[in-house]
């Protein structure tokens, strides 16, 4: 209770309303709580850049291009999640499929690294290796979700079995350029969560910490206002925040608040 009105008096501060409370995660300790946010990263130097501010609101959930909310549960595998959510969004925009479709976050997490994929990781190698090289990716239903199967891939060294979705090819966005990459579609992009694990509603304005966590931005909102925001889609469950999402100030930091502005990747084609 002492961390969730610190946190909440520095939001206060900087001009915002309470947003944190006693949600599904503000019980545990942070050992536990680390469990959901990755452990092999070796973060890249950060130079300076300027942001482009968004000027005017976009949702892709309103054009039916991101899916159901997930859970990752207790296991890093943020990355995988975040890399398939973006899998998903631009094989449907970019018409590589008729429909959109729910894909196996399991295939990116067990057949990218060979290593654990509870361990952390990055979108840009879960592209490539779990899905580029194995000519595209399952869907959720043939290979679901198992965080026991997490390090073993059930394809050896061999191809999707039933690909219902492919990309050919990812793109890194320039850091800074948020705002125009959500013009074409909604990326995956990589946060520090630190202050995440007492959320519960309402505009993000403080946020301390390096990056550590993988998520989809799927629109900005209150453009228009004196405080829009990135809308951001997590993978810690529907209970978590606002069903699942969590509003970032794209003001703040120049618009990079929890360094969302610095590891930007969606597919191309």
């Amino acid at each position: 209770m002492k961390k969730i009105d610190r946190l909440n008096d520095l939001n206060v501060a900087a001009g915002g309303q309470p947003v944190h409370g006693i949600n599904i995660f503000a019980d545990m300790p942070a050992h536990e709580f680390a469990q959901r946010l990755m452990k092999n990263l070796t973060l890249e130097p950060v130079a300076p850049f300027t942001s482009v501010a968004p000027d005017a609101d976009i949702d892709w959930r309103n054009s039916g291009a991101v899916t159901a909310v997930k859970d990752q549960g207790q296991c890093g595998s943020c990355w995988a999640h975040s890399a398939t959510e973006a899998v998903e969004s631009y094989s449907y925009l970019l018409k590589a499929v008729s429909s959109l479709q729910t894909l196996s976050v399991q295939q990116t997490t067990a057949c990218t690294y060979n290593y654990n994929g509870c361990n952390g990781g990055w979108p840009y190698d879960a592209y490539t290796n779990a899905v580029i090289q194995r000519g595209g990716e399952d869907s959720a239903a043939d290979y679901p979700y198992s965080i026991p199967q997490a390090g073993t891939c059930k394809f050896g060294t061999g191809k999707a079995d039933k690909p219902v979705a492919n990309i050919k090819s990812y793109q890194n966005i320039a850091r800074g350029q948020l705002a125009t990459a959500l013009t074409t579609g909604p990326p995956s992009v990589c946060v520090a969560a630190e202050a995440w694990q007492t959320y519960t509603g309402g505009i993000l304005k403080t946020c301390a910490g390096s990056v550590d966590h993988c998520v989809q931005a799927v629109g900005v909102g209150g453009s228009s206002s004196s405080e829009p925001y990135w809308i951001v889609r997590n993978s810690w469950g529907t209970s978590w925040g606002i069903k699942g999402y969590i509003y970032l100030d794209s003001t703040v930091d120049s618009g990079d608040i929890c360094h969302i502005q610095e590891y930007i990747t969606h597919p191309t084609e």
